[in-house]
Order: structure tokens, then C-alpha cells, then sequence
């Protein structure tokens, strides 16, 4: 009997909030879009009004959607001013950062390797269409692309049509934009994102599935690289020692890492 353990039951709330939020991450819902009326949402969602009012209010509180009076409720998109983000150097020392990493290269790695061998000609069309849609974006200068790209992420899980592996992703999705995009938007280059994306995409149209898998662990190290450098310049520009640019880019990790093929 000592092994058991309580059952968790998660509030409603708390789902719809990350149904909403996904909304928002794979660009269904952009930046000043209204959000549907309580009562529309009730019905769709088939929960009471008062349940979506406490799923707006965490979205309210987490910067992604915003109140006004009688006109109602907008999408925000997440914060892109850093200076709202707290310091810099309490979000890349987050201790779920590195567990959600490790978390990202199981599901994602393995996922891939799956789409390489699953997706069709549609699907790649999609993919590179989406990341299309993801360059016009930032070449407007819109930072809400960053959770565009962690959408792109889901939709490369979806490609794999594994519906396990895509509802462990939609588990951590609201990490990843609560702890990891937030931190990149001061250290990495969009339009280099953007190239490291497409060539995952490149894999996956040539349907290479071990190119593919190898092409994500790095991609997936290369982000945590770069924060972990990022914690160390925070540290030393903290320390008042001379330190280089807080802005990095994406590049291979210098560390040695474990490869997935080997």
C-alpha cells in the first residue's frame, strides 16, 4: 500500500487554459484576434462560463490574452519585452529548463525519426508552407513568431501520427513557452531559427529518418547550449567582470553530445 499514491485531478481550468494556449502557439489564434464570447467557448468546450472566466484569467495573468471592458477579450501573444520577463538570469537558471530539455530530446527525437518514415508529400508541403508563413512574420518584425515556432514543433509531432507522443508534447508545450521561449527571445536570431527549422524539414522531405533524428538532438542541444553559455555571460556581467553581447546565435554545440545514432 506504500506505493500508492494519491490521485491527481487536475482542475478544468487548467485544461481549456492550455487548449487556448495551443490556439495561440500553432497561430490559430494570433495577435489581436478577439476571443470568442464565454458562452461560445462554454458550449464548444462543453464546460460551464465560470470555468472559462478562470482559464482567461491564468492567460490574462501569463501576458497571452488581454481585457478590454466591454469590447472583450484579445490575443496578446506572449510578452517579447524582456524587461516583463523578471531577470534574465532567474529565468535561464529555472531549474525545469534543463528537465524539460531532456524531456524534449525523448519525445522529439523519436518523433521525428517516425514522421521521416510516415509523412507524406502533403505533409512536407505543409511544413515548409508553414515555416513560409513564419518567415513573413518575421520579416515584419512580429515577435509572436517565436511560439510559432514552437507550434512548428507540434507540427512536425503530428507528422509521426503518434497520438501518445503528440499529447506528451501538448504536456510541455505551455513549458516551452513559459521557460524556454521566453529566455531565447534575448539570446538567439530569429531568421537563424528559422534556417535550423527548415533544415529539419530538408530531412524529413528526403524521408531520411536517422539524418532527421541526429538533425533534431542537435537542434534540441544547440538551445540548451546557448542558455547554458547564456547563464554563464549573466553571471560574469553580474559579477561586473567585462563580458561579450547577452544576444548569442544558433550555432553547433561546442560540448561533446551524445549521438543518437551511436
Amino acid at each position: 500500500m506504500q506505493r500508492l499514491r494519491p490521485v491527481e485531478v487536475r482542475p478544468v481550468s487548467e485544461v481549456v487554459a492550455e487548449r487556448l494556449e495551443a490556439l495561440i502557439l500553432d497561430g490559430t489564434l494570433r495577435s489581436g484576434d478577439q476571443l470568442p464570447t464565454e458562452p461560445d467557448l462554454a458550449r464548444a468546450l462543453k464546460v460551464g462560463r465560470s470555468t472559462i472566466r478562470e482559464a482567461k484569467r491564468a492567460l490574462i495573468a501569463r501576458g497571452l490574452l488581454e481585457s478590454r471592458q466591454k469590447l472583450g477579450t484579445f490575443v496578446l501573444g506572449p510578452p517579447s519585452d524582456p524587461a516583463k520577463l523578471g531577470s534574465l538570469h532567474s529565468l535561464l537558471t529555472n531549474p525545469t529548463l534543463p528537465d524539460l530539455h531532456e524531456s524534449r530530446q525523448i519525445v522529439e527525437v523519436g518523433a521525428i525519426r517516425l514522421a521521416a518514415m510516415r509523412c507524406s508529400s502533403r505533409d512536407i508541403a505543409d511544413l515548409y508552407g508553414a515555416l513560409e508563413e513564419i518567415g513573413e512574420e518575421i520579416d515584419a518584425g512580429r515577435e509572436d513568431a517565436w511560439w510559432r515556432l514552437v507550434g512548428f514543433h507540434r507540427n512536425i509531432v503530428a507528422v509521426a501520427n503518434n497520438r501518445v507522443l503528440l499529447s506528451i508534447f501538448d504536456l510541455t508545450a505551455h513549458l516551452i513557452s513559459s521557460y524556454q521561449v521566453p529566455a531565447y527571445l534575448t539570446l538567439a536570431e530569429l531568421k537563424l531559427e528559422l534556417e535550423s527549422h527548415r533544415e529539419l524539414v530538408d530531412y524529413l522531405a528526403r524521408r531520411d529518418a536517422e539524418g532527421a533524428a541526429r538533425a533534431m538532438f542537435l537542434h534540441l542541444e544547440a538551445a540548451e547550449e546557448l542558455r547554458r553559455e547564456a547563464v554563464e555571460h549573466v553571471e560574469v556581467s553580474e559579477s561586473g567582470e567585462v563580458g561579450g553581447s547577452a544576444r548569442a546565435r544558433r550555432r553547433t554545440p561546442k560540448r561533446p553530445v551524445h549521438n543518437p545514432k551511436d
